[in-house]
């Protein structure tokens, strides 16, 4: 099921009616917004053997299961994605394809190839296979080399309002809750202990916005405790851009705001990416929550 982002499902389905699709695709934006959905989906479209991704041909069943024989995934392993991994993808897509019209590439998280990774693929899209497609799929599209994403068609998604997710899943709570994610909002609808969990992210972020800094520090050490710092950061940094949403409407100086949106942002990339002392990042956070 995908949830918003027709503007992107527009300009794919029109550069597959004109038969231009490129040879490499950059989705990028926030995790969980529908990004690896939507490169699914087109591997099915453009290999479905009936209508555009029906979804019950044998391609569109094996891409959905992840069996195909000409699609392949490149995900990291531990917090990189290797060299190893990269060159292993290109010596599949060397042969010939056995079932698809055009074989498929989803990198997942492609920001975490390490530097040789990175210069590995830049050979295949320096020299792109003519059957190939390779769909990156990040959120920090600015880790990746220049070079990398200068040969990339490139995408760009963003939350989904609440109300788009609402609407599709006839659950508000759930859409509340995912704070513009709707694989989220499809596990909280699904799932009672996935709801309950997210609504003690979102009560947690609450306390350390609108808490002292004694209530700040204590909700830190119990975020860290129980190890939920990622999705307490995507809970903080929804309310905290709400809060900016709102001081632009009064009229209100934002710099603030955009200054705990950066310092958000960059905690949540180098969580991803090293071992960084969570409990200094997130009290770096709690202070300058105090000028907002």
């Amino acid at each position: 099921m995908i949830i918003g982002h027709k503007k992107q499902i527009q300009r794919l389905q029109a550069l597959h009616k004109r038969g231009q699709i490129p040879h490499s695709l950059l989705f990028s934006g926030p995790e969980g917004t529908g990004k690896k959905v939507v490169a699914n989906w087109f591997l099915k479209m453009i290999n479905c053997l009936k209508e555009a991704s029906c979804g019950i041909c044998d391609n569109c069943r094996a891409i959905e299961e992840n069996v195909h024989p000409d699609v392949f995934r490149v995900a990291p392993q531990g917090k990189e994605i290797h060299l190893g991994q990269v060159e292993e993808m290109m010596e599949r897509i060397s042969h010939k394809g056995v079932k698809a019209r055009l074989k498929g590439v989803l990198i997942d998280n492609a920001h975490l190839m390490n530097l040789q990774a990175q210069n590995s693929l830049l050979k295949v899209l320096e020299e792109p296979p003519q059957d190939t497609l390779i769909i990156l799929i990040t959120e920090y599209p600015r880790v990746l080399l220049p070079t990398i994403t200068s040969r990339t068609f490139c995408f760009k998604f963003s939350f989904v309002p609440q109300e788009e997710i609402a609407e599709s899943l006839s659950d508000k709570e759930a859409a509340f809750l995912s704070v513009g994610r709707p694989g989220l909002a499809i596990k909280c609808k699904n799932c009672s202990r996935e709801k309950e969990r997210m609504e003690s992210r979102k009560e947690e972020a609450k306390k350390v916005v609108e808490g002292d800094i004694s209530e700040r520090f204590s909700t830190i050490k119990k975020v860290i405790k129980e190890e939920r710092t990622e999705e307490f950061l995507s809970h903080l940094l929804r309310i905290t851009k709400d809060g900016m949403k709102r001081s632009l409407e009064e009229g209100k100086c934002t710099d603030s705001h955009r200054e705990v949106i950066k310092e958000i942002e960059r905690t949540l990339f180098l969580y991803s990416k090293t071992n960084i002392n969570k409990q200094l990042a997130l009290e770096r956070i709690a202070i300058k929550l105090q000028t907002c």
